[in-house]
């Protein structure tokens, strides 16, 4: 249909200009008046014969309106073309140094100091049919190597649905999750991730969103507990279900740099086999994989995973029958400031022992130097890509500079259950050097009131602290 409008449109335009062309004054001044004494008919025929010739070209108007008909239906195969894909990668190496208290040391074992890739993955994306897109991605740099973690098939524009995914992804639950680590302002997201949120697993969801782009939502089941592989077995539970829903209180701006989003969350988890734990990082991670076995060759395959212990860990919790989790989200976008926050409450609910309640929350500042803005994916309800206003060694340009800080919080104590809790502050240096790369500082301090998990089992409250310092550079495409 549109090919034909574009032809119509063409044709009209030709038309006009062979009506067009006597109206001229270089035409006008060739022909000899009608009333003049000097016509000559044979002049006439000769003037008329150039004219034709000069607006007629040389091929009929049909065959030049079935060469262009047939141009605009290649061009457009051409932009339909399917199967399609588009590779995608990113790296991010760091560096991390760490500084503890005796009381920390005693407690979680002397912390090395390291550099490693934090994440490295390759990825294809596209579309097998109008109706039909696609997601793969491997890290080769996560726990597994390499492990899979965006794995999904979409059927769009589904009656009712709006979107229907099959796979492997982020669930919807939570700003830090659906939103991805490119864009996110620290090196890692904030303590409650690890603890209470579900990410990754196997399943089948939906998700769309307002005409208007003010609102979105989205909901999926999918399988719990299982490995860095989207293998899951489990006949005593590991289900699970998530949901999301977001507005937009205010979007003004030209170019979307002013805006207030909220957004709820809801995660209920059967666990499998009626075991769930709760733990969490402080907020950094570095290791290594230690040797594993050796053959012949004297070559060493990977083993275990060296790395950041975790600070605050409730152990396994048995006879869960079912844990319930509850999120809070919003950023607030003005100018070069933003500021976002989350809160997360996990009900676990036990055959054998009174429910426990378990909760976390943070809050983080930001600000460009240079006025950017943190930009806002309204169909995803998530943190976009940051653009500078103008690239490093472009014009003379510096990249985008941001500082940011950051607080959280996580207790994992209630009744029977003493996982600890643990503070942290953050404060970051963020440079943009162009929208595809940015390096990144952050300096680390955390307060924790955990357990000596390590080198004995004595289970013993010990009040600690510790501090990291990390630099990343990272870069995607």
């Amino acid at each position: 249909m549109a090919s034909r409008c574009i032809v119509k449109i063409i044709c009209v335009a030709l038309f006009a200009s062979m009506i067009a062309a006597p109206m001229f004054p270089a035409f006008a001044q060739s022909v000899v008046p009608i009333d003049s004494n000097e016509y000559h008919e044979a002049d006439q025929y000769n003037q008329m014969q150039d004219w034709e010739a000069s607006t007629h070209p040389s091929k009929s108007l049909e065959a030049r309106i079935a060469e262009l008909e047939a141009k605009v239906g290649e061009s457009e195969k051409a932009k339909k073309k399917l199967p399609n894909v588009t590779v995608n990668g990113v790296f991010q190496a760091d560096a991390v140094l760490f500084n503890q208290t005796p009381e920390n040391r005693d407690a979680y074992g002397s912390i090395e100091n390291g550099a490693d890739f934090r994440r490295a993955r390759l990825s294809a994306k596209g579309a097998v049919a109008d109706n039909m897109n696609y997601f793969m991605q491997m890290d080769f740099g996560f726990f597994g190597r390499p492990t899979f973690t965006d794995v999904w098939v979409d059927f769009t524009d589904r009656p009712v649905l709006g979107n229907v995914r099959i796979g492997q992804w982020k669930q919807p639950f939570g700003l830090e999750v659906v939103s991805s680590f490119r864009y996110t302002t620290f090196m890692e997201r904030s303590s409650l991730f690890q603890a209470f949120t579900p990410f990754r697993h196997l399943g089948v969801g939906f998700y769309d969103h307002a005409q208007d782009l003010n609102s979105t939502w989205a909901m999926s089941y999918f399988r719990t507990g299982q490995d860095q592989f989207g293998s899951s077995l489990s006949t005593d539970g590991g289900n699970g279900l998530a949901g999301r829903l977001t507005h937009l209180l205010l979007h003004d701006g030209a170019k979307g740099e002013d805006f207030l989003h909220i957004g709820a969350g809801y995660y209920l988890n059967s666990p499998p086999r009626g075991t769930a734990r709760f733990r969490s990082i402080p907020e950094i991670f570095v290791g290594e994989f230690a040797p594993g076995g050796v053959g012949t060759s004297g070559q060493a395959v990977p083993g275990v995973l060296n790395g950041t212990p975790f600070f605050v860990d409730t152990q396994s919790i048995v006879n869960v029958d079912h844990v319930q989790t509850f999120g809070l989200e919003s950023l607030w976008v003005r100018g070069a400031f933003s500021l976002q926050s989350e809160g997360m409450a996990a009900v676990v609910d036990q055959s054998i022992a009174p429910s426990s309640t378990f909760r976390g929350a943070y809050t983080q500042a930001g600000y460009f130097l240079t006025g950017e803005h943190r930009p806002y994916d309204r169909i995803a309800g998530a943190i976009d890509r940051v653009i500078p206003k103008c690239s490093f060694g472009k014009c003379g340009g510096i990249g985008a500079w941001e500082i940011a800080t950051r607080w959280s919080y996580i207790d994992l104590n209630d009744n029977l259950i003493n996982g600890g809790n643990m503070q942290n502050v953050t404060g970051g240096l963020n440079w943009y050097v162009n929208p595809y790369c940015k390096c990144v500082f952050n300096y680390i301090h955390s307060w924790v009131d955990g357990h000596d998990f390590f080198p004995s089992s004595t289970n013993v409250a010990i009040k600690s602290q510790a501090d990291a310092f990390a630099m990343r550079c990272q870069l995607d495409f």
